[in-house]
């Protein structure tokens, strides 16, 4: 089975993309066993959108902890794109307010099964958008 790879085009700070984003993570948890939040500084993650998604202690847990281990055995991991080297070896990633970068450097991990995207800025999913087969699953046709 081929990598899966789906796309939130949500533009700025549009809290039903990442809502779709992290849905679409637990989703594909469900036929995995480690996932992976991505955001570009874990510095900043307190207070945004990610935050509001998960509710304050969920997010506190993941935000302090770095890991949420589910009762399944499954666990869901957070790092920031500085520290992705360090998270090489899981099953799914959600990329949060990714950059082009940031999916480049997804983009060549070995081992994993599927990525979601949740844009910040239009050009930041174009190039990937045009190299991989994506399946787009939410466009905010905003940005």
């Amino acid at each position: 089975m081929g990598k899966e790879r789906f796309l939130v085009k949500s533009f700025g700070d549009n809290i039903e993309g990442t809502r779709i984003g992290l849905a679409k993570l637990l989703e594909l948890l469900a036929h995995h066993q480690h996932a992976v939040i991505v955001v570009p500084t874990i510095g900043q993650v307190k207070g945004t959108l990610l935050e509001k998604v998960l509710g304050e202690k969920l997010s506190k847990k993941l935000i302090n902890d770095r890991v949420l281990d589910l009762d399944d055995g499954k666990k869901i991991s957070l790092c920031g794109h500085a520290t992705l080297k360090n998270y090489s070896n899981a099953d799914v990633y959600l990329v949060l307010w990714g950059t082009k970068l940031m999916i480049a450097d997804i983009e060549k991990l070995l081992g994993w099964k599927a990525v979601v995207l949740v844009t910040w800025l239009k050009a930041d999913c174009e190039e990937w958008e045009k190299s991989y087969p994506v399946q787009v699953i939410y466009d905010d046709k905003k940005g």
